[in-house]
């Protein structure tokens, strides 16, 4: 980088839009001159036509001397910038060319990215300082709000936030500076409903000594969340208000103002304190934020995941909270890429595989992702890991393994045993066996004698934070000292032929093999045959599969728990977990013992039974239990399915797609499609009871990815193979053909098999089932406009629904009858549309939910608040995309679209309609008649707004527009519209 002090000239885009020479202020002769430069600053690496320009300047009102003048303009310009900068006229446009660094906003972003080659806080923060002295306001001043340069001025601004929490994150970390409350106490003045600030400045008053004040701008917060937007703060922010209210010692003796916010998926974080990793934070959090790949490395049982989780719970101005993925749930390579979209709540699109899905939705994407014990899988994990890092640029991965992986671009960072030291009463691996030690055995206290004798034993466990933890369990039983002659023993027993020359690797195997040597051999038998669970497990699993001649399976359960072999991972409704290095070593012990195929096979029953059970209590009132129950066990299920498929076992593949395709639908887990696929090319598939159903799985997976043809044409095959087998359909294939057939416009072909669902549900006397079909047929004919039968059968639905008392089914009926409602009574028509919104919630289904909540959302964009309805369609739009259910996508879009039009955004709007439009989705959604004649209305509407040539121009833009692009340009847009100053009032 240049030295600024010597630039003669410059020119200023973080504030006033002008240019300095020598210090000075260059007149520039009013604004259109000004604009004319914002813009071909904005644009400096390339050449704008005079067309646009002149568009720039003046839109559609533009003189009849427009060329002229803007020729005018741009003499006076180069006037400005001679001698260092000057404008080119290139073809028919013109460049602007100055020196790199003559741009304020360029200079501002290359100290930014300068920031990767600093380790150095101090260094870091006054970097940042320096950034961020260079803006006198927004980003071009009172020219931001020009259609041309609103998204560049928008992202400018929004570094500028990044980079000032960035900037207080690490003047926090380095020590709270006298100034550090006093300028939050400004950003939250100026930026009240950024989060972030109210959480630093809540934290810098906590360890100033000021509790009470924290709590009062905690309440403060509170009130401005509620008064302007109706919503309650974000549960990092109460996690943090509780821990000062607890006057929490961490908050004060570990400075770190970033471990409060952004906590992700399975980011919680250890119950137990982190203890001797001060400075491996330190330099980590340094690493994560200059480095787009990081990966921690060390021997099992170093303290790699819980380095993970903590690094990955705190904010590092990434946009969104950190994912963690957990890969030692996964035995087969194939299944990662799912893994990580399970994760991240991603289903695979049509026509695209898994991976592909997932650089398709984290290409758009600035977050930090977190993959945990990669070495099992490793070549695998470095392919994806490559593709990720290539193909999405906003991309940070931090990853644990027991080697690296290899690929460009990755930074390693070893993660060392804890520090033994000279002194025994500072060394943290010591002070790690006294505080896990004082857990094992109340009231043990360590006399200054026995201090030395406790180094000596960590040092013989080589510091490795497992090893020590699994050694202070034994003060049960053992003495330090009693401790260390048995240690001897078992290391002298277990050193010879080891299968690592690491010699931690060693001493973390011995201890493994002395604490499972010192079980009974009960708990030894259960402790192996626990290790065919993947992810977590519960009691019931545990008496169901394990340890089948024993009447006290649970009091060894509890035994193991007591000497650290097995954790507890949820004590609200107990669930444990193996470490996976614990985990390696009990299958081993199974394996040896010859139990294995018996223990996969009980684990196996298990879970197939459940899923059977579930399966039928979905549809009743107790739904959201059995729900839940698949939702926390769907490792343990794709390990069922995982191995049925390498046994080529049917059965059971069969049977448990058959058994969990409504809770993928109402969960939006569309895996299961591609377990559907895997299972109906099974060898003997076809000839099973369940194959229809698990075809019939697989179309409606291609139904909601928008794939209708194929969904078609896979219902009408399971039809006939339930015709063939003599088996009943279950009415999912109807279901399928009943909506792609009426999605396409055949009204009359898609109601014929609405009536067959009926009639299938009343034989079959399911009232849950019935009242879903009912539910389709009354919006049929609503959308039909025949409102009047419409409401006859969501009455008819309701009346089901109430005797299954399933809250799906109350969800549906309600939904029916509101859309029935909303041409004769839209104020009612709103209530049931809402309490369908909340059965759904009650039931845990986020297809109804996300479905009825886009109703609600239209009846709000049409009855006065479109902004408010299109603040609340962007999480929709999310779920639809998650999901892969572009079917819902789209006439959630179409909605969108014309919110679009109400607030003015005719741009947005014509964009939207263009790409519905081009994927054969603007009209043939179903809706209500009223809604349909409004959203059919838009195109001329559209055109007189904008004019011939912008409308042209932005129905060329959306029918480029890939699936994922759109979504990013939607959301955006809802994002520049319903930020706080764009909120005063809604049209």
């Amino acid at each position: 980088m240049g030295d600024t002090g010597r630039m003669t000239i410059q020119v200023q885009l973080l504030g006033h839009v002008g240019v300095c020479r020598s210090g000075a202020s260059v007149p520039m002769g009013g604004n259109k001159p000004r604009l004319l430069l914002a813009i071909l600053a904005a644009e400096r690496s390339r050449v704008v036509s005079s067309d646009r320009l002149c568009d720039a300047l003046w839109g559609n009102r533009q003189p009849a001397s427009a060329s002229a003048t803007l020729q005018s303009h741009i003499s006076r310009l180069r006037t400005c910038l001679a001698p260092d900068g000057r404008i080119d006229a290139v073809g028919a446009g013109y460049c602007l060319v100055v020196e790199p660094d003559a741009v304020d906003a360029d200079r501002f972003v290359e100290f930014l990215e300068g920031l990767d080659k600093l380790t150095d806080p101090t260094a870091i923060r006054d970097r940042l300082s320096k950034a961020l002295s260079g803006w006198t306001g927004p980003a071009f001043g009172d020219l931001a709000e020009h259609e041309w340069l609103r998204a560049r001025a928008t992202n400018l601004d929004e570094l500028r936030l990044t980079a000032t929490e960035r900037w207080l994150d690490v003047r926090a970390v380095l020590g709270a500076d006298l100034t550090l409350v006093a300028d939050l106490e400004r950003l939250v003045i100026d930026h009240p409903l950024r989060e972030r600030f109210w959480c630093q400045l809540m934290l810098a008053l906590h360890r100033s000594g000021r509790q009470g004040e924290a709590l009062r701008r905690a309440a403060e917060l509170r009130a401005v969340l509620r008064n302007e937007l109706g919503l309650q703060p974000s549960a990092d922010f109460c996690d943090l208000e509780a821990r000062i209210v607890a006057d929490d010692p961490h908050l004060r003796l570990t400075p770190e103002v970033s471990h409060t916010a952004g906590t992700g998926r399975g980011m919680a974080d250890f119950p137990s304190r982190l203890i001797g990793r001060d400075n491996d934070l330190a330099s980590l959090r340094v690493l994560i934020n200059t480095e787009r790949v990081v990966t921690l490395v060390g021997p099992g049982g170093v303290g790699k995941t819980r380095l993970a989780r903590r690094l990955g719970s705190e904010n590092h101005g990434f946009v969104a909270p950190a994912v963690f993925v957990d890969l030692s749930v996964v035995h087969n390579a194939d299944d990662i890429a799912a893994q990580i979209a399970t994760a991240l709540d991603v289903q695979q699109r049509q026509q695209r595989t898994i991976e592909e899905t997932l650089i398709d939705v984290l290409r758009e994407h600035h977050r930090l992702v977190v993959l945990d014990n990669c070495e099992h899988v490793i070549d695998r994990v470095a392919t994806i890991a490559r593709r990720l890092h290539t193909e999405c640029r906003g991309l940070h991965l931090l990853m644990t393994s027991r080697e690296p992986l290899g690929i460009p671009g990755e930074v390693v960072s070893l993660v060392a045993p804890l520090v033994i030291g000279l002194n025994a009463a500072t060394s943290p691996a010591v002070e790690l066996f006294l505080e896990r030690a004082q857990s094992a055995r109340s009231g043990f206290a360590a006399d200054p004698e026995v201090l030395p004798v406790i180094a000596e034993l960590c040092r013989r466990l080589d510091g490795l934070p497992l090893a020590i933890e699994l050694a202070a369990v034994r003060l049960r039983s053992l003495s330090p000292a009693g401790i260390i002659e048995r240690l001897d023993h078992r290391f002298e027993l277990l050193s010879a032929g080891g299968r690592s020359a690491d010699r931690r690797h060693q001493s973390l195997q011995n201890m493994v093999e002395w604490s499972y040597m010192l079980l009974t051999p009960r708990e030894q038998r259960l402790f192996a045959e626990l290790s065919v669970f993947s992810g977590s497990f519960d009691l019931p699993g545990v008496q169901a599969t394990c340890g089948h001649d024993e009447s006290d399976v649970v009091s060894v359960l509890f035994s193991l728990v007591d000497k650290s072999m097995v954790q507890v991972v949820d004590f609200e409704e107990p669930r444990y977990h193996l470490l996976e290095t614990l985990r390696e070593f009990a299958l081993m012990q199974l394996v040896a013992t010859g139990h294995l195929e018996a223990q996969t096979g009980r684990h196996r029953t298990w879970f197939l039974d459940l899923c059977e059970q579930c399966a039928e209590g979905l549809d009743g009132p107790d739904e959201h239990r059995w729900s839940l129950r698949l939702e926390r066990d769907f490792d343990n299920l794709r390990a069922v399915h995982s191995r049925s498929l390498s046994a080529d076992d049917v059965d059971t593949s069969a049977r448990l797609v058959a058994a969990l395709r409504e809770y993928a639908i109402r969960r939006m887990r569309f895996e299961l499609t591609s377990w559907a696929l895997a299972t109906a090319a099974m060898p003997g598939a076809d000839d099973h009871p369940a194959f229809p159903v698990v075809l019939a799985t697989v179309a409606y997976g291609m139904f909601v990815r928008g794939d209708f043809a194929s969904a078609i044409d896979c219902a009408s095959d399971a039809l006939l193979a339930a015709e063939r087998l003599g088996v009943p359909s279950n009415g999912l294939a109807e279901r399928t053909l009943a909506n792609a057939r009426f999605y396409l416009g055949d009204a009359e072909d898609g109601q014929r098999w609405m009536d067959v669902m009926i009639a299938l549900a009343r034989f079959a006397e399911q009232p849950a089932q019935l009242a879903h079909a009912l539910y389709m047929r009354s919006i049929a004919e609503t959308t039909l406009g025949r409102t009047t039968s419409g409401a006859a059968l969501a009455r008819e639905s309701h009346a089901s629904a109430v005797v299954s008392g399933a809250p799906t089914a109350l969800a549906q009926s309600s939904y029916a009858l509101g859309t029935s409602l909303e041409p004769s009574d839209p104020h009612a028509a709103t209530a049931h549309l809402q309490r369908a919104v909340d059965f759904a919630i009650e039931g845990g289904n986020r297809w109804v939910e996300a479905f009825a909540r886009t109703a609600v959302l239209w009846q709000q964009a049409r009855t006065g608040a479109p902004l408010q309805a299109l603040a609340g369609f962007a999480p929709v739009i999310e779920s639809w995309y998650r999901g892969g259910d572009w079917a819902n996508q789209r006439l959630s879009l179409r909605f969108v679209g014309n919110t679009f039009q109400r607030v003015g955004d005719h741009e947005a709007a014509a964009v939207v309609r263009s790409a519905l439009s081009n994927a054969g989705a603007l009209s043939a959604l179903p809706v209500g008649p009223a809604a349909a004649d409004e959203l059919e209305a838009d195109g001329g509407l559209l055109r007189e707004a904008l004019g011939d040539e912008a409308f042209d121009a932005a129905t060329r833009r959306g029918a480029q527009l890939p699936d994922s692009s759109l979504i990013a340009y939607v959301l955006a847009r809802i994002s520049e519209l319903t930020q706080p100053s764009s909120q005063a009032c809604d049209p």
